[in-house]
């Protein structure tokens, strides 16, 4: 039960929609590519174990997202190190390479996900699998950065087509509001929004972004049964 909990709050880690941060105040100003570096901590009913450091950076041949955690709690670790790497043209984010690797107690997981143009090829637990796209699919990181891009142009519906653990998913959002929140970094205005899934389903996830921040994601929860789960708080960011 602890190592599922542990897992949960990796996975909540991972989940959240891109951590950016940058100061512009002017909300048409917003770009959800601009470089950046930022933190957050991580925190399970008030007490924290672990934090996290995501950056965006440009590269010769487009953008790359890299995102490590490290969670303990009592005598169990885990350490995770995620990248994507992208390109876009015409306002279209491109998938080329998707990395994933978790360690600590338990066995590690690997996955590496190769984004052609015919095809996508996605090892998970050294399980190849060849996957043929019927529309326009992210990775497990990219999706999060195509989610603030909608946003910021005010584009709805916030549906994404992704490729996860060597299998096509949907995740599906919704608007719920604005709300007010306080974390490490400050009191924020903030829109709040919610994963859409199926009734009946026991596991909500909710965030605040910030459209005075960039659209950053400035909170988090994980619920289960209505039960707080897990939650990442925004606590520092750094412009590149």
């Amino acid at each position: 039960m602890i190592k599922r909990k542990l897992l949960l709050l990796s996975s909540l880690v991972i989940f959240s929609a891109n951590i950016l941060a940058t100061e512009i105040e002017p909300a048409k100003k917003a770009d959800a590519l601009i470089p950046y570096k930022a933190s957050y901590k991580l925190l399970r009913k008030g007490t924290e174990l672990g934090e996290g450091f995501r950056e965006l950076v440009k590269t010769d041949g487009g953008y790359t997202i890299k995102m490590t955690s490290k969670i303990k709690w009592l005598f169990l670790s885990d350490s995770r190190k995620e990248s994507s790497e992208f390109t876009i043209e015409d306002d279209i984010l491109s998938a080329k390479k998707y990395s994933y690797l978790r360690t600590g107690t338990g066995p590690d997981r690997e996955e590496i996900t190769i984004f052609g143009a015919e095809k996508i090829t996605s090892t998970y637990k050294n399980n190849e699998k060849i996957i043929i796209p019927i529309q326009l699919t992210y990775d497990s990181l990219l999706y999060q950065l195509a989610m603030r891009q909608d946003l910021i142009a005010n584009r709805t519906p916030l549906n994404y087509h992704v490729v996860r653990r060597g299998k096509q998913t949907q995740y599906n959002f919704k608007i719920v509001g604005e709300e007010t929140v306080t974390v490490p970094f400050g009191r924020i205005k903030t829109i709040r929004i919610e994963r859409v899934r199926d009734n009946g389903a026991s596991r909500s996830t909710i965030f605040w972004i910030a459209p005075s921040l960039n659209y950053t994601v400035v909170k988090m929860t994980q619920l289960k049964d209505g039960k707080q789960q897990a939650e990442m708080q925004l606590t520092w960011f750094k412009l590149d």
